[in-house]
């Protein structure tokens, strides 16, 4: 490992270390927002791509409870049960996507098949969910491709509205409508739809949270994607206009994982949820055991805590 990893470790576990400390007096009505991409999370132990045994679900559980999290937004998770095996029913509602199975495949290192690959939330009990929302146009391109799930919630008498993401993979440039790679063709669908759905809202009055695996190093200020969601109306043309009413609080902060620092899981804010923003909370949780052929998954959770 490079000199950089040590001293990225370094800090992010002396930054894991002080919220440790600030969560024990975590106040009533402060909220801590994650998003974690569990790597192929299956029903039952030794199946699908990540295969993993009772010890595996354990160091699982053990690490989902130090995030002290009130709400998690979950990529590749097969079921709600499997969900379930990370994240306790008694202590939290587990809220999936109902896109229908996709086909399975043969996973290239084991030779098993695939389990589904969906997003979910898991919501602390505490917490009042108003309603659900099944966001299928994500999922229209192309069979397989993951939806995006949302979420209204009610806290200290706020309506917040979260939107939890797993965009494809495969169009790692800066500009996505540059290439002609089917990968980037697809998220170039995908953009639209998302960007068409926030521009819909009314981010400058209302609580909007989108977060997950956008697949995308939107962290880089020339990204084209980054732009897309920034500048409005529309797709970012030469007219448009940087309207600021999204922050990505990933900007300056670099991912956990060792071979790619460039964060590709983030967590964008309208102005209100910008306002209630706990600068600098926005952590990266490593794992443990740090070895790519040893991390519990492929990305580690991210999370911000967020004051009312």
């Amino acid at each position: 490992m490079n000199k950089f990893f040590y001293k990225a470790l370094f800090a992010t576990c002396a930054v894991s270390a002080l919220s440790a400390c600030n969560s024990v007096n975590k106040p009533e009505n402060t909220l801590r927002i994650a998003t974690w991409n569990v790597e192929h999370l299956a029903e039952q132990n030794n199946q699908g791509c990540k295969a993993r045994t009772e010890v595996d679900y354990e160091k699982l559980q053990a690490y989902a409870s130090n995030l002290n999290a009130d709400i998690v937004a979950l990529q590749e998770v097969e079921s709600a049960k499997a969900v379930a095996r990370v994240f306790a029913e008694k202590e939290w509602q587990i809220i999936m996507s109902d896109r229908a199975d996709s086909e399975t495949y043969t996973c290239r290192k084991s030779g098993r098949s695939s389990t589904q690959q969906k997003v979910a939330f898991a919501v602390k009990r505490s917490l009042q969910v108003d309603s659900t929302e099944q966001i299928a146009q994500l999922s229209a391109p192309r069979p397989g491709l993951r939806q995006g799930l949302q979420i209204t919630i009610k806290h200290a008498g706020k309506t917040l509205n979260l939107v939890n993401v797993h965009l494809k993979s495969g169009c790692f440039v800066e500009d996505y409508q540059n290439s002609d790679r089917e990968a980037c063709t697809v998220l170039a669908k995908q953009v639209k739809v998302l960007d068409s759905l926030l521009e819909s809202k009314s981010l400058e009055e209302e609580h909007w949270l989108v977060l997950g695996d956008f697949n995308h190093r939107l962290a880089n200020t020339t990204n084209r994607f980054r732009k897309d969601l920034l500048f409005a109306p529309g797709l970012m043309t030469e007219n448009s206009q940087s309207v600021k009413l999204l922050n990505n609080l990933t900007d300056g902060h670099n991912g956990c994982h060792p071979k790619y620092p460039a964060p590709i899981d983030h967590i964008f804010v309208s102005s209100p949820f910008n306002d209630k923003y706990q600068n600098p909370s926005l952590q990266f949780h490593y794992f443990d055991n740090m070895d790519i052929e040893y991390m519990l998954s492929d990305h580690c959770a991210l999370s911000a805590s967020f004051a009312f």
